[in-house]
């Protein structure tokens, strides 16, 4: 308004909207050799985690058990970041540890402890099992790439435990 009370007439011009795009993540699954990865990661992370965790235990007994339980924890760690050559420091750790126990388990047959020689037998057994695991997991970790693997560290998927 003007000093003589007068409205003054303005005139606007439209300005066109141009339609803003909104991009919609939606949630894919992962390729099956991503999960699969994933899946024998967290097997072998819980497998070198029990591991390590009866070695400490032992290592209050025996000191040097507490550099065994290094073999463990970095097959614990190369499951968790997804690093080939600790999830392979593992995997040698495993076979010299089941090198280790039938050597000690064919000395013990002449002294006929049957106790000894079924639990070193059944400890063979489950070392056999989760090498086989830890195997397939370093054979689909293989398998992904670079960029793969990078996401794998921060993604989280639901996927099961692999026990065989």
């Amino acid at each position: 308004m003007n000093n003589n009370n007068s409205p003054t007439i303005i005139q606007a011009t439209a300005i066109p909207i141009t339609p803003q795009t909104h991009t919609v993540h939606t949630r894919s699954e992962p390729p099956p050799k991503v999960k699969l990865a994933f899946g024998y990661s967290r097997s072998v992370r819980v497998f070198a985690l029990i591991e390590a965790f009866f070695l400490i235990i032992y290592s209050f007994y025996q000191p040097y058990y507490l550099i065994q339980s290094l073999g463990p924890l970095c097959g614990y760690f190369g499951a968790k970041k997804f690093n080939t050559p600790l999830t392979y420091t593992y995997f040698a750790y495993l076979i010299l540890s089941l090198i280790i126990k039938v050597t000690t388990l064919s000395f013990t047959f002449n002294n006929y402890d049957q106790y000894y020689i079924f639990f070193g037998i059944l400890s063979i057994i489950i070392d056999l099992w989760i090498l086989k695991i830890t195997s397939s997991f370093i054979h689909y970790l293989n398998a992904l790439t670079d960029d793969q693997r990078n996401n794998l560290r921060h993604m989280h998927i639901i996927t099961t435990y692999h026990y065989w």
